[in-house]
């Protein structure tokens, strides 16, 4: 291998040289960095609208890794930890470097879903979960989201707690700083979604303004206003891009309304009624190409999602196009390789209207 790496044999497809030298560092060497949308992770979201959409969203972040709710402090240590060295803490200004006068704060109150041994892996949600001056999360509460005029109760400067001005609710209401509101619609989102068959069960004086027993549309009329005026006037910020990453890097799922926020135009704003398609929405549909040897019958499994019938080729390591052939249009096309290749390395090359892709394999 080593030889190999040495020579940097290349091969040229159609005007792009491919080096096998730089392919085979990319696979000797581990990715740095934090992790990042996996091609295809929403691919099934594709063509789907309304309460498809949304179950369809639902189904690819659910289940999860379901964690020990006091580990939440440890992991806010990578995941709300401020780059100048302190609890990223939402509710206050506090810049807290110990777990000291924080507390593990629920976005959505966790007692606006049973409390049945069924229901619980919402309670442990890092998605959900925040860091949170102590004080501010007791005036909190389990009050919904609002906006609170003079008439207040609690007010730290970040947090807000009184009554609502918002139309739709006149209630007590909880309501953030305004560069956090965007934050916090999107968890609410992201909770309707991933728990959405928590449905018959959403309760409190919370739900009676903002939640209907019912998967969707889930939010009443008050909550999608109030939500999507926030979701729009407080863009994804790096902060939320990066905490999605820590949560997927311990958690194992992501919030979709974070990598495309146009989700909530499709689900309850402007686009609703219409098919999701990823392109339209400014985003981009996410590839996935993998390839897998299978000795004992010498075949090699192709998989492409989105499936597409599109046109491949092997090249030996020595620059030769050894076999050509074309994907089945299902998501996994299986070659024999009898009669074809020899034993040794190859690299096999797709490439579809959106990226070219490439892969390496060894027959034994």
């Amino acid at each position: 291998m080593l030889k190999m790496l040495q020579s940097g044999v290349s091969i040229t497809h159609q005007s792009n040289p491919v080096s096998f030298r730089w392919l085979l560092l990319l696979l000797l060497i581990p990715l740095a960095g934090k992790a990042t949308i996996p091609p295809g992770y929403y691919n099934a979201a594709e063509g789907r609208r309304e309460a498809a959409l949304k179950t369809a969203l639902h189904t690819l972040i659910r289940p999860h890794i379901q964690l020990e709710y006091y580990s939440s402090s440890t992991h806010f240590r990578t995941t709300d930890w401020h780059p100048d060295g302190y609890f990223w803490d939402m509710y206050s200004r506090e810049k807290r470097t110990s777990w000291s006068n924080l507390n593990r704060e629920h976005s959505m109150p966790k007692s606006w879903w049973s409390p049945q041994p069924e229901y619980t892996v919402a309670y442990s949600d890092l998605h959900n979960l925040y860091p949170s001056n102590v004080d501010a999360n007791s005036a909190k509460s389990n009050f919904p989201l609002g906006v609170v005029g003079t008439n207040y109760e609690f007010d730290n400067g970040v947090s807000r707690v009184g009554y609502n001005t918002y139309p739709g609710y006149s209630g007590m209401v909880f309501e953030p700083a305004g560069e956090y509101k965007g934050d916090f619609a999107r968890t609410y989102m992201y909770m309707v979604t991933c728990y959405e068959d928590y449905a018959p069960n959403w309760r409190s004086t919370g739900t009676e303004s903002m939640l209907y027993q019912n998967t969707y549309p889930v939010f009443k009329p008050y909550a999608i206003s109030l939500l999507m005026k926030w979701h729009r006037d407080d863009p994804v910020s790096q902060k939320e891009i990066d905490r999605n990453n820590a949560v997927y890097a311990i958690q194992g799922n992501r919030n979709p309304y974070i990598d495309y926020p146009a989700f909530a135009e499709f689900l309850w704003g402007n686009n609703k009624g219409q098919p999701w398609d990823a392109e339209a929405a400014g985003g981009e549909i996410q590839e996935k190409f993998a390839v897998s040897y299978q000795y004992a019958r010498n075949e090699l499994s192709i998989y492409l999602s989105p499936a597409a019938e599109v046109p491949y080729h092997i090249y030996s390591i020595d620059g030769r196009r050894v076999y050509s052939g074309q994907l089945s249009g299902s998501l996994t096309t299986i070659l024999s390789l009898e009669g074809k290749v020899e034993k040794g390395m190859y690299l096999i090359i797709a490439e579809t209207q959106r990226k070219k892709h490439d892969k390496i394999f060894i027959v034994l």
